[in-house]
Formats: structure tokens, C-alpha cells, sequence
């Protein structure tokens, strides 16, 4: 028989109830793309109708790019993509977004088996490579990549996403019919615009997580500014299924998973608050944030600090180190496993 986990009352309150999702017309944000060419031979006569009626859900994630809901077909669209992001990627990412709507349009039920397939194992790039939505969707954002002039190197960059078999990525380019020796066509301005300003709203931190300014861990990072910090700090919403409460270093804000709020484990919400208010006291502006490199942020030291101090503060509220390991699971998507296995020793824990 296992001996049952030791709890320790957590010292603080959490509200599980977080404001509804919010969407925003895609045509407030992505305009003009009803008159090209790609896009209308997705949708046909029924293009204006169709792009006049799609939302987008706004995704306050660095790590977040684009893709489809597959329950309701709208787009999900990361702010710090749509802000930093390049304009030619940013074009070809909603090209290519737009052919899966026109994919879940024709077989809802095929596009989410299809979708969900590589995302339960945990985004195996093999199999995003050889999807049967993936590549008609990518080899038509291709074609448009090659008419608006882009080079077969730029070409081959924008298609790059994680680390693949090379086997596996080279019979990929070879099904996007990219030739070594294919002429480059004259560059060609891009007729649409994107409001690249658009943000999520956000809601007072202490709405949602109660108590924490009384915290001796907080109280250590801010000292009698704790109170101070914590009313000013604000909260943004994602509709991300993926458990993850993350700190936005260009405006300080925290990112709050949804799902994760409403059903996930106390003591891990509970370490990543604490986990993000190290982050946010350890390197405070945009100039100072970890690198999103995955090399050189697993190594960063504001980065290791921040987490050792996290776990640290976890064990003390009774979460075992195996919950705790699973957890950080979600950290293989942002390092390379070599960094992620160095990382894990650097703050502490030991695989198992």
C-alpha cells in the first residue's frame, strides 16, 4: 500500500473562475486577406461571407504561434507572434491557417482526429511532417511563398519547426517540390494588413490569487513593496489547454492558462506563482528577460535561480518531487533534451 502524500495547507486562495473567452473578428485585426488569390481558392465565391463571420482567439504566449480550434474552427493567434513576428510569416502562417479552416469546414470530425493525433504525443514533429492536414496546408502556403517572391532558403527556414529526423524533413521539402535550382520569382508587395498592436485584456492579480502578499517567500522578493506589487499586477487569459502559468517579460503581466485555473493541481499553480514573481523580480523589463533561445534559456541564470526557488517553495507546501518532475515535462518543448536534462540536475531535482 503507498503511503498517502503529505499536504500541507496552502496559505493562500485561489478563484477558479476565470472571465469567459473573448473573441475578436479576424478581420479587425488580419484585413484585405478576402481579396487574395490563396485565400479564394480556399473558399471560393463564399470567401467574404466566410472571412466576415471567422473570430480569432487572442493567445497572450511568446510560445505561441497559430492555429485552429478544432471545435469551432476559429483561429488562436499569439500576441508576441503577431507583434514580433516577421511580416512574410505572419502572411503565410494566416494562408496556411485559412486552408485549415477550409479543411475543418469540409470534415470537422477527420480534421480534429487528424490534429489531435500529433499533439497527445506531445507535438512529435515526425508525425506533424508526414500529416495528411499539414501537407496540402503547408504546400499551399508554399506555392504563395514562391509567387510573393521569397527565396528557396527563406523558404525552407519558415518551414523549420523544432527539431525533426532529417530523413524525415528532407522527404517533406521534397513533397513541397523545392528544388535546389528553382528560379526566384520577382518580389511582390503584400496587399493586406495587420494590426500588429492588438493585446488580450487583463484582470488585478489578486481577483484570482488570494492571500499571496502575505507569503514569507514574497515577502523575502518585495519586501514591504509586496502588497504594492501584488495589487498592481495584472493577469491575462489563455484559452490553451496546456497547464502553464507563465510571466510576459515585456509588460510584466502574468499568462494564466484557463483550463489549468479551473481544474488543475493547487500546490503547481501554487509554485508557478511563485515561480513568476522570482522571474519578474529577477530580471524586471524586457531588456533584462531570459532569452527565449531554447539553448541559452535553460542555462540563463535568472531562469535556474527563479526555478530552484520555485521547487524549493513546492516541497515546503508537501508537492512531491515526482508531481513536480511531471509537471516541468512541458519545459521539453522549449529545450533541446541535453539542455532540459541539465536543467532539471541545476535546479534541483533528479530523473528518475
Amino acid at each position: 500500500m503507498r503511503p498517502k502524500e503529505k499536504r500541507s495547507r496552502l496559505p493562500i486562495r485561489i478563484n477558479r473562475e476565470p472571465p469567459p473567452p473573448i473573441l475578436v473578428p479576424f478581420t479587425e485585426v488580419f484585413k484585405g486577406f478576402e481579396r487574395v488569390q490563396a485565400v479564394r481558392r480556399v473558399f471560393g465565391d463564399d470567401t467574404e461571407e466566410i472571412i466576415g463571420r471567422l473570430q480569432i482567439r487572442l493567445i497572450p504566449s511568446r510560445y505561441m504561434y497559430m492555429g485552429v480550434n478544432d471545435q469551432d474552427g476559429n483561429l488562436a493567434v499569439g500576441t508576441h507572434h503577431l507583434k514580433h513576428g516577421d511580416l512574410n510569416v505572419l502572411y503565410l502562417d494566416i494562408i496556411h491557417e485559412l486552408f485549415h479552416v477550409g479543411q475543418f469546414m469540409q470534415d470537422k470530425e477527420w480534421f480534429g482526429k487528424e490534429h489531435r493525433r500529433y499533439l497527445k504525443t506531445g507535438f512529435d514533429t515526425s508525425l506533424y511532417y508526414k500529416s495528411p492536414i499539414e501537407i496540402p496546408a503547408y504546400k499551399h502556403a508554399v506555392d504563395e511563398a514562391m509567387r510573393i517572391g521569397m527565396a528557396r532558403h527563406e523558404i525552407v527556414e519558415y518551414l523549420k519547426i523544432g527539431p525533426v529526423d532529417p530523413k524525415v524533413f528532407a522527404e517533406f521539402l521534397e513533397s513541397m517540390e523545392l528544388r535546389p535550382d528553382m528560379a526566384r520569382s520577382p518580389a511582390i508587395k503584400i496587399s493586406v494588413h495587420i494590426d500588429r498592436e492588438r493585446s488580450v485584456p487583463v484582470f488585478p492579480f489578486t481577483d484570482y490569487f488570494i492571500g499571496f502578499e502575505e507569503l514569507p517567500a514574497v515577502k523575502a522578493l518585495f519586501g514591504e513593496r509586496a502588497e504594492d506589487v501584488l495589487a498592481n499586477l495584472k493577469i491575462a487569459f489563455s484559452p490553451s489547454t496546456f497547464g502553464f502559468i507563465s510571466l510576459n517579460e515585456e509588460d510584466g503581466s502574468l499568462e494564466v492558462g484557463m483550463q489549468y485555473l479551473e481544474d488543475g493541481d493547487e500546490r503547481l499553480i501554487y509554485m508557478d506563482i511563485i515561480l513568476c514573481l522570482n522571474q519578474l523580480k529577477r530580471s524586471p523589463g524586457r531588456e533584462n528577460a531570459p532569452d527565449t533561445d531554447p539553448q541559452s534559456f535553460g542555462e540563463n541564470p535568472v531562469v535556474i535561480k527563479s526555478y530552484q526557488t520555485a521547487v524549493t517553495e513546492a516541497r515546503r507546501v508537501g508537492t512531491p518531487d515526482s508531481k513536480i518532475l511531471r509537471h516541468l515535462e512541458t519545459l521539453n518543448f522549449i529545450m533541446p533534451p541535453p539542455v532540459f536534462e541539465r536543467f532539471i540536475v541545476n535546479i534541483g531535482l533528479k530523473k528518475r
